[in-house]
């Protein structure tokens, strides 16, 4: 007996990976990176909330607890005069419709999942260019950039924020760390999330939800992730 067919005989045939999985476990992987850019974020406002608490005090002042309001009041200010928003010109992605981005950003990545929206000068690398080195250049680094995607309402616990009104849908404006989440739900168990980590106003980031159209085919392979990914 050849060394194939001991192979064959010990090891068995091997089965190709259906298609339904690699979608799940993409799918995790995108959340993954999510995850760890919402904790990082997250992280980076608890040392600036324990830091202003820690200043008050020794200087004899006196902290007020602070609330969702209170934070989402600083951010929105300390967004103030940053980007402005025009009307969106390109190539529309297959699975979602933009009507405005800020002014000098372009559409990174997309597919079913989502979008990035990224600043014009990372639009054509120069053959040099390392992501690993210059993060700003990866699509899935969503630092400096607007990030879209579609998640399932399960994924989050109990989210705090205004509930507002985007597009006719249902929607969360929940601050995390110097940035905001716009949870748009699109389907009775889909988000469509618009998080931003570029200077526009909260009355901005409406705006660009408002605009914002994602197609049926994205939204039900979203909820049909569920199934597959075992979650």
């Amino acid at each position: 007996m050849d060394l194939h067919s001991r192979l064959d005989r010990f090891g068995g045939p091997i089965e190709p990976v259906p298609a339904e999985r690699i979608a799940a476990d993409l799918d995790r992987g995108r959340r993954a990176v999510r995850r760890r850019r919402t904790t990082v974020l997250a992280t980076g406002s608890a040392v600036g909330v324990a830091a202003l608490a820690a200043a008050l005090a020794f200087g004899g002042g006196t902290t007020a607890p602070v609330t969702n309001a209170d934070r989402g009041q600083a951010v929105a200010e300390s967004s103030a005069g940053g980007l402005t928003l025009v009307a969106y010109h390109g190539p529309q992605p297959k699975f979602f419709t933009i009507d405005k981005v800020p002014a000098g950003y372009f559409i990174q990545a997309d597919d079913y999942g989502g979008l990035t929206i990224a600043p014009d000068r990372v639009k054509h690398p120069s053959p040099g260019v390392d992501p690993s080195k210059d993060p700003i250049y990866d699509p899935l680094n969503l630092e400096g950039k607007i990030a879209v995607y579609l998640e399932l309402q399960s994924y989050h616990g109990d989210l705090s924020g205004d509930t507002v009104t985007v597009g006719g849908h249902q929607a969360i404006m929940h601050p995390i760390g110097p940035t905001w989440q716009l949870l748009i739900k699109v389907a009775p168990t889909v988000f469509a999330t618009i998080q931003v980590d570029v200077p526009l106003t909260r009355d901005q980031i409406l705006e660009l939800g408002a605009g914002l159209h994602v197609s049926q085919e994205a939204i039900d392979r979203a909820a049909d992730v569920k199934g597959k990914s075992g979650n």
